[in-house]
């Protein structure tokens, strides 16, 4: 009953969330010239305090701090593994609001990238279910090293980023960054809920805010690193990537640094491997195949003719 309630309640959960992204996207792109290409934006410090000037945005913000909520619930009554991979519903929500608010026609080239996607991470989901177990013996330092190990390859994904990537790609991959980040948050909070119902560790206890801290940076380095996603495209491209990164980081940080996968096999390590690779063909789809991305693409090509 406690499972079926926490996926009932991220569903729900992913619905604010694409809604929110929506909005938040808005805001954002208020701020820019409508006429410039949208992967020539990029969000500077100043731009982002202005955001929170913008009620388009501040209700998407609420939205999304909703979402956060349920999504905290959901994780007190199951793993990880099972709660996360359920957001990805807001990859089609964030489709079919976006239509409504632009007024343009959902493509079978944007549904397929979107069913490709969703099968990928229900794939995902399925394998790594499988072995969340919900044990929690962990250690301190592992949780450290994760932390320290994913700001390093965040990094170095936001350097190509802002100075390598392809037009059509800039935005997945900025959100691919916050979307690390925010999955990482997602396992540090359910890393520092262990710690305290594990009986071993008080909230007050220093491991305990260290690793609250950790779950702090993580959302403040997302939020920023999503916001410039927002800036340089679509809104279903960022919650796409975010919907599919998010759990993936997650899971891999429940299965393998709390404990929730023990005595996994290869032949489940091989189909997480294999459904992940096909959620992340999607996202390149939903990048590549989004009406505004083809847009980009023919005007560029216009432009250098």
């Amino acid at each position: 009953m406690n499972i079926t309630l926490a996926i009932g309640l991220q569903v729900l959960s992913s619905f604010l969330f694409a809604s929110g992204a929506t909005l938040q996207h808005l805001g954002v792109k208020s701020t820019f010239d409508p006429g410039a290409a949208a992967s020539s934006n990029k969000l500077t410090l100043l731009g982002l305090l202005k955001l929170f000037l913008i009620p388009k945005w501040l209700l998407g913000l609420l939205c999304v701090l909703a979402g956060a909520g349920l999504h905290l619930w959901a994780l007190t009554m199951a793993p990880v593994t099972v709660v996360q991979p359920v957001g990805i519903l807001a990859v089609p929500w964030s489709v079919l609001l976006a239509a409504r608010i632009h007024g343009h026609t959902i493509t079978m080239r944007v549904w397929r990238a979107v069913v490709v996607t969703v099968i990928g991470v229900v794939g995902f989901t399925f394998f790594s279910s499988l072995f969340a177990k919900g044990e929690k013996q962990f250690g301190f330092w592992p949780i450290t090293w994760s932390f320290l190990g994913v700001c390093a390859v965040c990094a170095i994904l936001s350097f190509f980023a802002a100075q390598k990537a392809a037009p059509w790609a800039k935005a997945m991959l900025w959100s691919s960054v916050g979307a690390i980040f925010y999955g990482l948050a997602s396992g540090m909070m359910k890393a520092a809920m262990n710690m305290v119902q594990s009986g071993h560790f008080e909230l007050t206890h220093p491991s305990t805010l260290v690793v609250i801290g950790y779950m702090l940076a993580c959302y403040g380095l997302g939020v920023w690193m999503i916001q410039q996603g927002y800036a340089s495209g679509p809104a279903e491209i960022t919650v796409g990537t975010m919907t599919t990164v998010d759990p993936f980081v997650a899971v891999l940080f429940g299965l393998f640094v709390l404990g929730e996968g023990a005595g996994i096999g290869p032949g489940a390590a091989l189909g997480m491997l294999a459904s992940g690779a096909v959620a992340v063909y999607g996202v390149v789809l939903l990048s590549k195949d989004h009406p505004d991305a083809i847009k980009e693409r023919e005007e560029a090509a216009k432009a250098t003719a």
